[in-house]
Order: structure tokens, then sequence, then C-alpha cells
């Protein structure tokens, strides 16, 4: 289930950086990479803490309502983990001299990692991630160009498709996408142990009784027994890796537009339920009343929290 699983789009992708020469940037002179990590330093953030919502700047990936998650990193080189394992008692008798310097993996030219969670369009995923890069362009347009401005090839990039097509031709498979929304165990159908049993099994018998009623000689049957036998456990491979393939359902009410609700009716009902403590009982059922027709709970665009903060503010309170 790489890339699409849960009703959400896991993105990866490496951009590669020209770092070639030097450039001028707000008046400085400084190297291409450089510039990429001074753009992704000053980018603002999400509103995610006290000081962030003292400045007031909003991540620009706030204005596109299908992310749930973005990151960009710059990668200069991989990791060094160390020698690569061997055993010792080999060493010992190869006399390997463990001081001996191994190859290590290096790079190029540094990229940017980009990692993007957002919702589908479609359960499938069809149109995706096209249809999200053509989205982010319309709405983010100037941010992406500073972003992304030494990348080799994206001088190139003149609209959304262009850039849609930059982007998913630097793209990675996900191979461990991460969703944590589902509150309760999904609904996943199982193939039939007795299904499983049954295709080899067949496989090997089969031949074994043609050979008993006396329709093909024994060796025949022994060697079609194994061959059916092997090629049955190759189904059953088949028909469990494609299983496996199928991403998990959508976890109910799990887009940003049901989550962002979800997170205004929390904080909400916390502030109603404070205001009730002294309250006579009796005045409770209209003042819940007046509560749902303020809060309009079944109508996820509005009254919401906006995207990228950390709470919201209630009706008066300043922001």
């Amino acid at each position: 289930m790489p890339n699409v699983d849960v009703n959400t789009y896991f993105f990866t992708g490496v951009v590669p950086v020209c770092n070639e020469g030097i450039v001028e940037h707000d008046g400085i002179k400084s190297s291409p990479v450089h510039v990429v990590r001074e753009v992704l330093e000053t980018l603002p953030t999400a509103l995610q803490s006290r000081p962030t919502e003292a400045i007031g700047l909003n991540s620009p990936f706030s204005r596109n309502l299908r992310t749930h998650f973005a990151r960009l990193v710059v990668l200069d080189q991989p990791n060094f983990n160390g020698r690569a394992h061997s055993n010792a008692l080999v060493n010992a008798i190869m006399n390997t001299n463990l001081l001996q310097g191994q190859p290590v993996d290096q790079i190029t030219c540094p990229y940017i990692l980009v990692m993007l969670d957002f919702d589908l369009l479609e359960p499938d995923g069809a149109g995706d991630p096209r249809s999200y890069f053509e989205e982010l362009w319309g709405q983010m347009e100037a941010e992406l160009k500073s972003i992304f401005q030494y990348c080799y090839g994206f001088d190139k990039v003149s609209d959304a498709a262009g850039f849609a097509s930059y982007m998913t031709g630097c793209q990675v498979e996900t191979t461990m996408p991460f969703h944590d929304y589902w509150w309760e165990p999904p609904k996943l159908t199982a193939i039939s142990t007795t299904t499983l049993i049954a295709i080899p099994a067949a496989g090997l018998l089969l031949p074994l009784i043609a050979a008993i009623i006396g329709w093909i000689g024994w060796a025949w049957a022994i060697a079609l027994a194994v061959l059916l036998l092997i090629l049955g456990l190759l189904v059953d491979y088949r028909m469990i890796m494609r299983k496996g393939a199928r991403p998990f359902p959508a976890a109910p009410g799990t887009t940003l537009p049901h989550v962002l609700k979800s997170l205004y009716l929390q904080q909400a009902f916390s502030r109603f339920a404070i205001e009730q403590q002294h309250r006579d009982p009796a005045e409770w059922g209209q003042a819940f009343r007046t509560f749902l027709e303020q809060t309009r709970p079944a109508d996820v665009e509005f009254p919401t929290q906006p995207a990228g903060v950390i709470r919201s503010h209630a009706p008066g309170e300043a922001a």
C-alpha cells in the first residue's frame, strides 16, 4: 500500500538542487543551496505554538484544505551508519582489518526532500498527485518558486500543469505511510484459509487420483502433482500480495475539513460545559440547543477552526 492509504496520498519526492556557482539573493551573494536553506528557514510555519501565534504569519500550505502534513528538508549527503555488519569469527579467521575504510554512499548534489500528506479527491487516488500540485501552484505559486528556483529543470516550469509534471518526475515511492486517525478497527475482508489450502491441495491430489484411476502413469502423476503444488503455492502467494497491496479503507470523518471541524467542536463544547457549571440545570436544555444552532455540528465548512492554527477562538475573543 505505497503512496495511497486510508483516503490519503503520502507523497515523497527528492528534488535535485543545482548548487553551482554563486548567486545573489536579497543583495547577498551566496551558494544556491544556502539560499534554499534560507528560504526554508524563513518560510512561515503553522501557528502551532504561542510564539508562532504572536508572529501571526501562517504557513502558505494552510491555504490548501487538503494538506495534513508538509515537510521540506535539504539533504546534503546521506548519513554514515558505520561499517557494514559482519561476523566477528569470520573477521578473526580472515584477519579483516576493521580500520580499513569501506565504500560510503554519496550523492552528487544536494536535494530537497519533500514529504506531503494530503486528502484524495477520489478514493482510488485517480488524478493525484497531479491535481494536488496544480491546486498548490494556484495557492502558493510565489513561495514554491522561491523554494525550487535553483533546482535542476525548474526554470522550465511556468504553470500549474508544468509544476505537477516536475514534482511527479521527482517522486519516489513511499514505503511506510503513517496514518493515525482510525479510532476503531478498520473493516477489512480476509482471504479464506480454506481457499488458500484448497488451491495447492487440489493441484497435489488431482494427478494422484488420476494415477489411481489409471488415466496416467505414476511417474507422470508425481511430477505433475509436484508441479501443480508449486503452481498452487504461487497462486496463493500472488493472492496474498495483491490483498496486502490494497490500501486501507478511509477512516470516517478524517479529511482535513472534518478534522478542523472536530477540533473546533471539541474546544467550543469545553467552553460551553464550563459556562454551564454555575447555571440553573433547568436552563441547560435551551443553552445546549443554542449551542447546536451556533456551532452547526453537521456543517464541516462553517463555523470551523482555520487551517494551520493550534486553537479556535471563542466568539468575541481577540485572535
